[in-house]
């Protein structure tokens, strides 16, 4: 009914156009005897025209609510990604912060915040190029870095010292391009604890300090077994060595190794247990954690306390005096409480091959570092750009993030897939790291529960589809109508397809960002050196010019 009468509107308008004009042709007749003749129509030509009228509301009401009905809708779901108009108001395009790529029309994109970041990149996705360097390149802010194969140290040695002016630290235990970085610096993490027996108020935190020692060194599962009880026993025995090194020992003899050395030799153990048990150290704590150790040696359970020291050796066997990691860790060549005062970037270079002995030892140093910078008054920022975030453990880091922001610290989580996060610190803390990250960049995926996870972050958008109503004969009118559902901005298949780069930022809609690398930006493809692991310099057709 509504088609027919938006059809008879062109006929009634033509209709009432022929009255009208010969109502006009006949007007000279008023005066005359056929003055009839006009009237009769301008008559018709007044009906007419109303109902032209009639029928022009109707169809100026009807092009309204098809308007409307084809316009945009959130009623089943309100996602969308982010305009240009929305990432200028955000301040997105001032060049201050963290490079996060470009956006559609080919702006740079820049987030300037003290907030945490993620950057999700599956092996090959680019996050090197793309991100880790593109940082160093941009913001000459103290920054410590994890650079598993030493490449990154080698590609941004020269900028960081030539246009940055800043000091670069490489820790390089197994001495990775050494001929290129030179030796390696060294930092004993014992420096902690150290510390704290210098002064009254310190001394109040040793004892936790050995703990979270000890607890870095030999953590916990996610799901803690039968086994606990000879995981504390371990932990003790290694406490008690820490303890009694920085006690009784010279600073220069406080070390990890020192710790081990300890350990593998029984009767040196105990007599440093026969020592520490007359000690009044520490308000009498030295001396009763002695006495409860001795007491298990005296037991005559040589199985026992055996599994005990066991568990103690595996932890610290990493630092054996002829390894890898006894020389850099047996002083200190600058203090991570510095990056404070003085802007400097820390490169903790590890070897790939050999992560089960590096791991430890970088957690180890994470936690040490995060550790002195929290007890500064300061809160000038400090970086942590964590690479391969999952192959190894900074224990409690996660449920620090909440806290580090207020000292200044920001981090930075670079990693392959969540589901590794989740293996290497359990599921909530996955789920920790998921809410105090404000900023995400995906770079690709591959696994199927994070593309299901990240289309559930996108969230769903309104959908406009025509619906047809056919009838029930060849003969019937076929009727066509509006209806609305709910999408997902982009389904798991879509996102592990997807080409671009995904960027959540807090309180915006999702970006939809180009990936670009620091050879399309100038001048950071003139500064960066060669990666030596091709041997040549990567180029490509420059995309964003900065000036600095």
């Amino acid at each position: 009914m509504q088609n027919k009468k938006e059809q008879a509107f062109f006929p009634s308008l033509i209709i009432t156009s022929i009255f009208a004009w010969g109502c006009w042709e006949t007007w000279y007749m008023l005066p005359t005897s056929n003055a009839l003749v006009p009237m009769v129509l301008g008559l018709f030509a007044v009906i007419s025209s109303l109902k032209t009228i009639s029928l022009s509301i109707s169809s100026l009401y009807n092009y309204f609510l098809r308007r409307e009905a084809f316009g945009h809708s959130e009623r089943k779901g309100s996602a969308s990604w982010a305009t240009s108009k929305e990432i200028k108001r955000a301040g997105l395009y001032k060049t201050d912060g963290i490079f996060l790529g470009r956006d559609s029309n080919g702006h740079p994109i820049f987030f300037d915040g003290e907030t945490h970041g993620m950057t999700l990149s599956p092996a090959g996705g680019g996050k090197t190029i793309s991100f880790v360097i593109p940082q160093i390149c941009h913001r000459s802010i103290s920054t410590v870095t994890t650079d598993l194969k030493g490449t990154i140290s080698v590609m941004v040695q020269n900028l960081i010292k030539k246009h940055h002016k800043q000091v670069l630290y490489c820790v390089n235990p197994a001495n990775l391009y050494a001929d290129i970085l030179g030796p390696s610096a060294c930092y004993n993490p014992l420096i902690i604890l150290i510390d704290d027996w210098k002064t009254e108020d310190g001394k109040k935190d040793l004892i936790a300090d050995a703990q979270a020692i000890a607890l870095q060194l030999y953590p916990d599962p996610h799901t803690k077994g039968e086994n606990q009880y000879f995981r504390n026993g371990s932990r003790r025995f290694i406490v008690f060595c820490l303890l009694f090194l920085v006690t009784q020992k010279e600073q220069d003899q406080v070390t990890l190794s020192g710790v081990l050395h300890l350990l593998r030799n029984v009767e040196q153990l105990k007599e440093a247990l026969f020592i520490a048990a007359c000690s009044d150290y520490l308000n009498g704590e030295l001396a009763d954690i002695a006495n409860d150790l001795l007491k298990k040696f005296e037991a005559n359970d040589a199985k026992q306390i055996e599994a005990f020291r066991e568990g103690a050796l595996q932890a610290t066997d990493a630092f054996s005096p002829s390894g890898w990691l006894a020389e850099s860790t047996k002083k200190c060549d600058f203090r991570f409480k510095d990056l404070k005062t003085k802007a400097a970037i820390v490169s903790l270079i590890a070897d790939p091959t050999k992560m089960k002995v590096f791991a430890p030892w970088l957690g180890l140093i994470i936690w040490a570092a995060i550790t002195e910078l929290t007890r500064c008054k300061s809160k000038k920022e400090v970086f942590f750009l964590l690479d391969e975030c999952t192959n190894f453990r900074v224990e409690g880091l996660s449920n620090a993030l909440t806290g580090l922001r207020e000292y200044g610290i920001r981090v930075w989580f670079i990693l392959q897939e969540l589901e590794e996060y989740a293996r290497v610190y359990g599921r909530e803390a996955l789920e920790t790291l998921l809410s105090q990250t404000e900023v995400k960049q995906i770079f690709g995926v591959q696994s199927q529960k994070t593309a299901e996870l990240v289309s559930k972050m996108l969230g769903d958008e309104t959908i406009k589809s025509p619906n047809y109503s056919l009838g029930h004969d060849l003969s019937d009118r076929v009727q066509r109508s509006i209806g609305e559902s709910s999408r997902p901005l982009l389904t798991p298949d879509e996102v592990r397809r997807f080409p671009d780069t995904i960027l959540f930022i807090k309180d915006m809609f999702p970006i939809r960002a180009i990936k670009t690398g620091y050879h399309e930006v100038k001048p950071w493809s003139k500064w960066v050196g060669i990666n030596p692991l091709f041997g040549k310099k990567l180029k490509g057709k420059t995309k964003v010019w900065l000036r600095y």
